[in-house]
């Protein structure tokens, strides 16, 4: 089972849960060190919705990304476990669409865990091909799939 990196719009993504401003802040500075985005965000692929990387989403924002690496996925998909971050009880992902989507708020920091498996894939994106306006290939209704993980 691979998964697809896919270069999104950080627009397209949707914060999902709060955020530690600090965290975000030093997690910006790391990734600019580097200069290069190794951790694709998971994202609900209809809505945008960030299953897991809140900070990294923001960190995008602080250094003034416009595309992002994602992995998109189905909250259907067995790859994907979501549970209550304090308790480790089964998760109501109802509740994330009802929050997020219907009343337009985020969940408190760290409500939930998703859990991915197989473990998500690393990219190795260098940080100039995410600021500048995307190519006409990623910009199309088909976006562009930079590599699939082998099976």
């Amino acid at each position: 089972m691979a998964y697809d990196i896919e270069i999104r719009p950080l627009s397209f993504l949707r914060a999902s849960e709060e955020i530690d401003e600090r965290a975000a802040v030093a997690l910006a500075g790391s990734i600019a060190g580097e200069g290069v985005w190794r951790a694709p965000i998971p994202v609900e692929k209809r809505t945008g919705i960030v299953m897991d990387g809140n900070h990294r989403r923001h960190a995008a924002g602080l250094l003034d990304l416009t595309h992002v690496p994602c992995i998109l996925l189905d909250y259907d998909d067995p790859k994907v476990s979501v549970s209550d971050w304090r308790t480790g009880a089964p998760y109501d992902v109802a509740r994330i669409f009802r929050e997020v989507m219907r009343a337009q708020r985020l969940l408190p920091y760290k409500s939930t865990r998703h859990v991915f498996a197989p473990e998500l894939p690393c990219s190795s994106i260098a940080l100039s091909m995410l600021k500048r306006p995307a190519p006409e290939r990623i910009r199309s209704e088909r976006p562009a799939r930079l590599f699939t993980e082998p099976e």
